[in-house]
């Protein structure tokens, strides 16, 4: 089935919860690197998931639902911080163009890495996960009940399949992997 109809994007609830699994995380964490409160951020992307869906008949490619997701979120994060001047000092860091532009990059390289390790076997994508913790191979051992060898075995079998998910985006792997070691 197509989401597409006659060349409008076609969102109803299955879509939409697609478009929410796949963008949420990323968008929290877009939104904290502004707003540096989690719980807050997740209210805000939340809200703005709400904004979407009562817009949704206004968009019929999914790139302009991207744009227009961290766009807003954007936009509400420093309202937000307006309203709240208190707390934020020196706003015209976080409204310039390149940090938007910075800040993009970084959540869309995250999610890009944050897809391919999903798509891990599950063994496999815990090993990784808890190595990103700063887990050590023998804490992830004794924590999945496996031996050193096997987490070293998962990791390598981890490397090899996120090079070639990530085989268009090289550069995410290697500064990953280098927080792993």
């Amino acid at each position: 089935m197509s989401i597409f109809n006659d060349g409008i994007l076609q969102i109803d609830e299955r879509v939409f919860k697609n478009l929410f699994d796949e963008f949420y995380q990323a968008l929290c964490v877009f939104a904290s690197t502004y707003l540096k409160d989690d719980a807050l951020a997740a209210d805000i992307v939340q809200e703005g998931f709400v904004k979407f869906w009562n817009r949704r008949q206004y968009f019929d490619n999914y790139f302009k639902v991207k744009s227009f997701l961290y766009t807003m979120i954007r936009h509400d994060c420093l309202n937000f911080i307006r309203d709240h001047r208190e707390k934020w000092e020196d706003i015209s860091v976080l409204e310039s163009s390149s940090f938007f532009a910075d800040t993009l990059i970084e959540e869309e390289a995250y999610r890009i890495f944050y897809n391919a390790v999903e798509a891990l076997p599950v063994q496999t994508r815990e090993v990784i996960q808890l190595a990103l913790d700063g887990l050590k191979n023998s804490e992830i051992a004794e924590k999945m009940e496996i031996s050193e060898n096997s987490v070293h075995t998962l990791k390598k079998l981890a490397y090899k399949k996120l090079k070639a998910a990530l085989k268009d985006y090289y550069y995410l792997l290697f500064v990953f992997c280098s927080w792993l070691k």
